[in-house]
């Protein structure tokens, strides 16, 4: 499955290069912030660049890079299988995620200064955890520390777009908004001797400059 979205983004990506001289294009530069479902990356910053190609005045595709961080400590509690003790677990980590994505948006607003598109969206994601961890019994004095370092890499996620954007300069320069809740696979079904989730479901907020390369409207 993760080989044929592969193929799928490269043969989309090889239409859009053929169909450059004729529809509109725009890049996008934005901030972001990635609230998540899972305390690795639970609340994450970061920037996002991008390239929108419109087929018609309503329609266009869009590709996307986002790279956001977490730094955010958190703790939890949770039991031992082997011997039933309770352990206390605080955590420093510096995590990222990276994800390459794909887009089809409506435009359901168009006039002559703003949008608002809605579509499904489709992406590629990798995670790096990087964490140091103190664990310790609960009503005990023994602490252990721990270190964590790997990558989490081709996990497919799905989502939907909402954007509205504003011209603010000139019909060539707009300023957007935009929210994107998506699930992400993240581990397999039925993993045994793992904590981590299967999904992992995140909230996208992103602000940020859209430049015209070719007017559409």
């Amino acid at each position: 499955m993760k080989s044929q979205f592969k193929i799928l983004l490269l043969i989309t990506f090889l239409i859009f290069l053929n169909q450059m001289t004729t529809f509109a294009q725009e890049i996008t530069v934005s901030s972001t912030f990635h609230h998540s479902s899972y305390d690795k990356f639970q609340n994450n910053f970061g920037y996002e660049m991008g390239y929108n190609q419109f087929i018609n005045s309503k329609n266009r595709i869009g590709f996307t890079f986002s790279h956001s961080f977490n730094n955010t400590d958190y703790n939890y509690t949770f039991t031992s299988d082997a011997d039933g003790t309770d352990y206390y677990i605080e955590v420093k980590p510096k995590n990222n995620k990276m994800i390459f994505s794909l887009n089809y948006a409506f435009n359901i607003l168009s006039n002559e200064k703003s949008n608002f598109y809605i579509g499904p969206k489709l992406g590629l994601a990798y995670f790096k955890v990087n964490e140091i961890g103190t664990e310790r019994p609960i009503n005990e004095n023994d602490a252990y520390d721990y270190k964590s370092n790997y990558w989490k890499s081709n996990k497919i996620g799905i989502g939907l777009l909402l954007e509205y954007d504003r011209k603010i300069i000139s019909d060539n320069v707009s300023v957007f908004f935009s929210t994107k809740p998506e699930i992400i696979l993240y581990s397999k079904f039925g993993l045994l001797g793992s904590s981590d989730p299967t999904v992992i479901g995140f909230i996208n907020f992103n602000l940020g400059l859209k430049i015209d390369l070719k007017n559409h409207k």
